[in-house]
């Protein structure tokens, strides 16, 4: 009895990989085969939107080069289909730890390839109640540092102006210098039809 060699596992093993660990790159096999099939449309580049001249270079209308094939989702593909055996062949070989880590690692660079990246998700809601409780009145200048740094947007001076004008923002403080309250920006820019909030 050994340990297992899949890093900061540290179970017990047979094999170079523990049973849990077995099962986990099972998983991670049968993911690689299931999404196999959408990486042609990948490689095709057919996800790309692509717009090609409308003429070509003798006057006649005809259709723009086609994209060129992706080449990453050609060698992912061609990884991926190398996967032939189960999880517990792999866990016989020496570096089976490793082998474990490069099929994961296909399989995340292939979903990246096929989904693109995500998009950052900012909860406007959650920013819009936390100043609320904790921004007090500032004048422009410090409200809008404030407001890109914490609320991610940025609002200009002459966007307040506007808004204290058309009625839908009203200063804290007039004197010295007006004052705003962050959470009423953030709702004077909401009602002016920012759909982001």
């Amino acid at each position: 009895m050994t340990q297992c060699t899949t890093a900061d596992c540290g179970m017990d093993a047979i094999l170079y990989l523990c049973p849990q660990c077995i099962r986990d790159l099972d998983a991670w096999i049968e993911k690689c085969r299931e999404i196999l099939p959408e990486l042609d449309t990948t490689i095709a580049r057919l996800d790309n939107v692509r717009v090609g001249n409308v003429e070509g270079g003798n006057g006649s209308k005809s259709a723009g080069s086609s994209a060129p094939l992706n080449l990453d989702a050609m060698q992912l593909k061609i990884n991926l289909a190398s996967l032939t055996q189960s999880a517990e062949h792999y866990a016989h070989d020496q570096f089976a730890a490793g082998i474990a880590w490069t099929i994961q690692d296909w399989y995340t660079k292939a979903e990246l390839l096929i989904s693109g990246p995500e998009e950052e998700h900012i909860n406007h809601q959650e920013i819009r109640e936390r100043i609320e409780k904790q921004a007090p009145p500032m004048v422009t200048k410090d409200l809008r540092k404030w407001l890109r740094e914490n609320a991610k947007i940025t609002v200009t001076s002459m966007d307040i102006r506007n808004w204290v004008r058309r009625g839908k923002l009203r200063p804290a403080e007039r004197e010295p210098q007006p004052t705003y309250w962050p959470h009423e920006v953030l709702q004077a820019r909401r009602e002016v039809g920012d759909r982001r909030f």
